[in-house]
């Protein structure tokens, strides 16, 4: 295989380093996350368990930072700048790209829009330097020792299954948003037939405080208003609501357990305690809850 100038590895090496990475990030994110929340979660955007984030940046750390590789201080430095930019890009472009969240660090100290946060970036530092310095020569050499037609034949296995993968996923979380979209929709017309009903007996109680011989007239209008909201209507949207809630396949599942939602936070949290097994009664979000700035 032909080594790319400057970069001093072939697409070969890369690809294969790549998907070692990605796996051994993932491991590494299912104990994190395992021990934060006391249950498995699978945190990937995809399904297969590698974390493509993860061997993106020990690729990245390889490639720009082997002039430095021989020291510790500068390398620490570089490495934690680098991870720590891309996590805040990928974090940032991910939640304007599917109006959602992977990961969260709000809670962390020292966090920056919840995307970063100190102790994953001085966490992203110190495991790269391990990583080029002593764990790194011994994955380039494994590679190097397995037969090529081998090393090929895992390349395109784990190319198109990625590749799959990924197109499953990207359905999925469409599928997903427009689930939240709809339910979020079907909560506010719930909403808007209530306040509509409450208005308008409201405004009759005060005409009727100030004019008695408009009770008639206030009758026939809150009469005529509670017909407007067709009860064979509300009983589709409450229906077609709960069939939403309760709605289960493999694939968005998993995606609503672990993804967090500013957008569609209600009715990501309804979808959520659905799946905990709880109790789910009709909720109606408000405006406030899923505005978001685009």
């Amino acid at each position: 295989m032909h080594t790319i100038p400057y970069i001093g590895f072939s697409l070969y090496q890369l690809f294969l380093m790549f998907c070692f990475w990605s796996f051994v990030g993932w491991c590494i994110e299912v104990i994190d996350m395992t021990y934060e929340t006391g249950e498995y979660q699978n945190r990937g955007f995809l399904n297969m368990p590698i974390c493509p984030i993860e061997g993106m940046g020990v690729i990245m750390v390889t490639i720009f930072f082997r002039p430095i590789s021989h020291t510790v201080i500068p390398l620490f430095l570089a490495c934690t700048v680098l991870c720590t930019a891309f996590e805040l890009f990928v974090g940032w472009g991910m939640e304007k790209l599917f109006h959602a969240r992977w990961w969260d660090y709000s809670h962390m100290k020292f966090n920056f829009m919840g995307y970063i946060c100190l102790r994953n970036s001085l966490f992203f530092g110190g495991g790269c330097v391990i990583v080029i310095r002593y764990i790194q020569p011994m994955v380039i050499k494994a590679i190097d020792s397995i037969p090529i037609n081998v090393g090929i034949t895992i390349c395109i296995v784990m190319a198109v299954l990625i590749a799959v993968d990924t197109v499953i996923s990207l359905m999925a979380v469409k599928k997903l948003n427009e689930r939240f979209r709809r339910i979020d929709e079907l909560s506010k017309l719930m909403l808007s037939g209530s306040v509509k009903v409450g208005m308008k007996l409201a405004s009759g109680t005060l005409i009727v405080k100030s004019n008695v011989d408009k009770i008639i007239d206030v009758k026939d209008n809150v009469v005529e208003k509670v017909q407007d909201i067709n009860t064979a209507n509300m009983d589709r949207i409450r229906s077609e609501y709960s069939r939403l809630i309760e709605e289960k396949d493999a694939f968005t599942e998993r995606l609503a357990k672990t993804l967090i939602s500013h957008k569609y936070s209600g009715a990501l949290s309804a979808v959520k305690n659905k799946l905990k097994g709880k109790i789910t009664e009709i909720v109606v979000f408000k405006d406030d809850d899923v505005d978001e700035k685009d």
